[in-house]
């Protein structure tokens, strides 16, 4: 069964909590899990393009899907961290399916991570941070797909990006940019105290083998993108590879920031197939010009 396009994410997906829902298909097989974390400020038809997508690869997988805004990303980890609990609860009852954590494993879990720019990548890291605790190992995850990140983040890029997320309209165009460079500089100011920039959370996380028990990861991505410099999310992919990691790069040459499929779409659903799958992703590079 596909997830029906424009408009039906609110109708499809059962609301676990604020920017938090699950979609069951009606025959769901155990263990299988697609988890979409999206990018800042994602609209649902938007959304429903990449969750239609997932139900046609893996028709009987649930999809978990974790959306993103400023005011999440700006709130303090804490918060974060107790927010994004109902898709832990997700994710551990997949994981009780297959008996993880018992003598036997059932059946092996497949569960496959989406992540989309810094909002979605930061989505994953808390939700992986808080698993880890609760189980107390890394979490079994089959692949890993990055749509435009992770970014190291500069203070410009940073900005726009946020900037960009809210809504349109009059009031956003006058008020927007005073509440982003407020959340902007409060989030880079943090580093002068000693915090750890959140961008290096984000690509620490996703290759610490105590986070995650995972070695497959595909980066797709574009260097027209206006938010995301190539180089960093090649030399993410380089640290993956120096991990020991299945490493697949998709380049794109035109076009924009997490809307890769507006022109490659059977590539990119082709890409996260493979992960899906859980075979050799082949370790390279595809170049489309």
């Amino acid at each position: 069964m596909a997830v029906p396009l424009v408009g039906d994410l609110d109708r499809v997906f059962s609301t676990l909590g604020p920017h938090i829902s699950l979609f069951v298909p009606p025959d769901p097989a155990p263990g299988q899990l697609v988890i979409l974390c999206t990018w800042l400020g994602a609209g649902k038809n938007h959304i429903a393009k990449y969750a239609s997508g997932y139900s046609k690869i893996a028709p009987r997988s649930k999809i978990l899907l974790i959306e993103s805004s400023v005011w999440i990303i700006a709130s303090p980890y804490v918060r974060q961290r107790v927010a994004i609990q109902p898709a832990t609860q997700v994710v551990r009852a997949v994981l009780d399916e297959c008996g993880y954590g018992k003598r036997g494993l059932v059946t092996n879990p497949n569960i496959t991570i989406h992540t989309f720019s810094n909002g979605g990548t930061n989505s994953a890291t808390q939700m992986l941070i808080v698993l880890r605790r609760q189980l107390g190992a890394p979490i079994p995850i089959t692949g890993i797909t990055c749509d435009s990140g992770p970014a190291r983040g500069t203070y410009w890029k940073s900005f726009q990006s946020m900037l960009l997320s809210l809504p349109k309209g009059i009031f956003w165009s006058i008020i927007g940019p005073i509440v982003i460079a407020f959340v902007t500089n409060v989030l880079f100011g943090s580093q002068l105290i000693g915090w750890e920039k959140p961008e290096r959370i984000y690509r620490r996380t996703l290759l610490d083998e105590n986070i995650v028990d995972c070695r497959r990861i595909c980066y797709i991505f574009s260097k027209a993108d206006a938010h995301v410099e190539c180089d960093d999310i090649t030399s993410h992919a380089d640290d993956a590879r120096r991990h020991g990691w299945d490493v697949k790069e998709l380049l794109f040459e035109d076009t924009p920031h997490c809307n890769h499929i507006s022109k490659y779409r059977t590539e990119y659903f082709d890409a996260i197939r493979l992960v899906w799958e859980g075979g050799s992703l082949g370790s390279g590079s595809w170049g489309l010009l």
